[in-house]
């Protein structure tokens, strides 16, 4: 799988697990309207896992539903999933991220033709010029 797709997933993967542990989402029995989501969300895991060409249309459409609908659990999001989705998701970045992110998309432009692999975590942070965190 491609780092940027293996990032995404990883990414949507953390996020499923940290909501979890948050409300609505931590309830024993969950509302129609939260079923339905987590439904739309395993979907979309799946279609990144399977690398379908349009898994991007529906990671938008998740991403700005639950901003929308659960704005308290915003800040879980690693914001960089938000570049990584583009489209409607952009809007929710400011201009310091945005040109941030902006570097990163040259930098492992670079790379790539260079044809050097990379940790794109480890290129976000070394970007940020914060420590690599270990998982």
């Amino acid at each position: 799988m491609e780092s940027r797709t293996q990032y995404i997933l990883d990414a949507f993967s953390d996020l499923r697990q940290r909501i979890a542990e948050h409300a609505p989402f931590n309830q024993p029995e969950l509302a129609e309207e939260e079923l339905d989501f987590l439904e739309k969300w395993d979907n979309l895991t799946n279609k990144i896992q399977e690398n379908t060409h349009d898994y991007t249309f529906d990671a938008q459409e998740v991403l700005s539903r639950f901003i929308r609908c659960y704005a308290n659990l915003v800040p879980l999001i690693k914001r960089e999933l938000l570049w990584f989705v583009g489209g409607e998701c952009l809007h929710f970045l400011g201009d310091e991220e945005i040109a941030l992110y902006q570097q990163l998309e040259d930098h492992l432009y670079e790379l790539d033709n260079q044809n050097k692999s990379y940790d794109i975590s480890k290129e976000i942070s070394a970007l940020r010029g914060t420590p690599t965190q270990v998982h």
